[in-house]
C-alpha cells in the first residue's frame, strides 16, 4: 500500500524546491547588525586608503590629548587641516603634474601645515608637536620600508 505515488513524490519534491528557494530572500533580510565599515576607512595597520577627513579627525583628537590643546587651537588647527585637505584635493585632480611633481608638492604642502600648526603652539607645546612629528615619520619610514617603496617582507619562520 503506497500512500503516496510517483507524481505525489514530485510534488512533495517541487513543494520543497520552492519552498527552500523562497526562503532564502527572508533570510537574506537586514537583521539590524549595523554594516561593516567601508573598506576605504580601515583602521592603522589595514592598508589600503583611508578617507582624508576621518583621519584630520583623529589626528587632532590625537593632539588635542597630547599637546592639551585650548579650545581656540583647536579651531586653528582644524581650519589649518580643512585648507590643506582642500587644496591636495585640487592638486590630486590635476592631470598635468606629473607623479613626482605632485609628491613634491605634498612634502612641501605637509611642511607648510607643520610650520602653520607650530605657531599656534605654545613653546611648551612645541617640543611634544616636534617628537610627535618625528615618532610618525618614524611610523611613515617603517611602513615604507625606508625608501619609499612598500615594506620588508617578514622575516622567514625557522
Amino acid at each position: 500500500m503506497r500512500l503516496i505515488g510517483t507524481n505525489g513524490m514530485r510534488v512533495a519534491m517541487l513543494a520543497i524546491c520552492t519552498l527552500t528557494v523562497s526562503a532564502i530572500p527572508a533570510m537574506a533580510q537586514d537583521n539590524g547588525a549595523p554594516p561593516p565599515p567601508p573598506a576605504g576607512d580601515q583602521g592603522p595597520g589595514g592598508g589600503g586608503h583611508r578617507d582624508p577627513a576621518r583621519m584630520e579627525e583623529r589626528q587632532l583628537e590625537m593632539m588635542t590629548k597630547h599637546l592639551n590643546l585650548t579650545p581656540d587651537q583647536v579651531t586653528q588647527v582644524k581650519a589649518i587641516d580643512d585648507a590643506q585637505r582642500s587644496q591636495m584635493m585640487a592638486m590630486r585632480g590635476d592631470t598635468s603634474m606629473s607623479r613626482d611633481d605632485k609628491h613634491s608638492k605634498m612634502m612641501a604642502m605637509r611642511q607648510d601645515r607643520e610650520a602653520k600648526i607650530r605657531a599656534v603652539l605654545t613653546d611648551d607645546q612645541k617640543p611634544k608637536f616636534d617628537a610627535m612629528l618625528a615618532k610618525e615619520h618614524e611610523r611613515m619610514e617603517n611602513r615604507q620600508g625606508g625608501q619609499g617603496g612598500p615594506p620588508p617582507p617578514p622575516p622567514a619562520a625557522q
